[in-house]
């Protein structure tokens, strides 16, 4: 009975919170989620460019139209154990590169995180998907300043589905 109670102790120790989750690269949505949270209501002005039109946009935005609006980078995050070995991370001054193997699959090809004095100063995330019927090419990069809060983020992109013309998008965002 006494080895029974024990057994049970060390089953709660090792139990894992979610274990689709790992903690191998660099935490992408913690930490833009810590980053966003000190932008609370910070104006935002926008510039969209699809193909040939462009709009410029000056908004507010709360935490949760930051994920929103950053949906694209906190979508980007490869710390999930299916993607435990599919990626090569190499450092090199001040940079650190996560990219994809050679035959793995994911549409996530790389990220990019620079950092200056230890503080993270701007990643760049790479992302493919290509199939018989649609490609599409987006690259982001966000630069933060000396806090490590969101000053700027830019998403440019090109899709083409197999049968109709291609669309071009540049997005970029200044916190003002």
């Amino acid at each position: 009975m006494v080895g029974t109670f024990v057994s049970c102790k060390k089953d709660e120790k090792l139990a894992i919170a979610n274990p689709t989750q790992i903690d191998l690269y660099f935490p992408l949505s913690d930490f833009l989620q810590k980053s966003i949270e000190k932008l609370e209501f910070a104006e935002v002005v926008k510039e969209i460019h699809f193909n040939d039109d462009t709009e410029i946009v000056d908004f507010s935005l709360d935490s949760l139209t930051w994920r929103q609006e950053l949906d694209f980078f906190f979508q980007s995050d490869i710390n999930k154990a299916a993607l435990a070995t599919s990626y090569e991370t190499k450092e090199e001054a001040g940079l650190l590169i996560h990219q994809l193997k050679p035959n793995e699959k994911g549409n996530i090809k790389s990220i990019k995180v620079r950092k200056q004095s230890g503080k993270v100063v701007s990643i760049t995330i790479l992302s493919v998907i290509s199939n018989m019927f649609y490609n599409s090419t987006v690259e982001g990069m966000i630069t933060l300043d000396d806090n490590e809060e969101v000053s700027s983020y830019e998403m440019s992109g090109d899709q083409k589905v197999w049968f109709l013309s291609g669309t071009k998008l540049h997005v970029e965002g200044k916190v003002k």
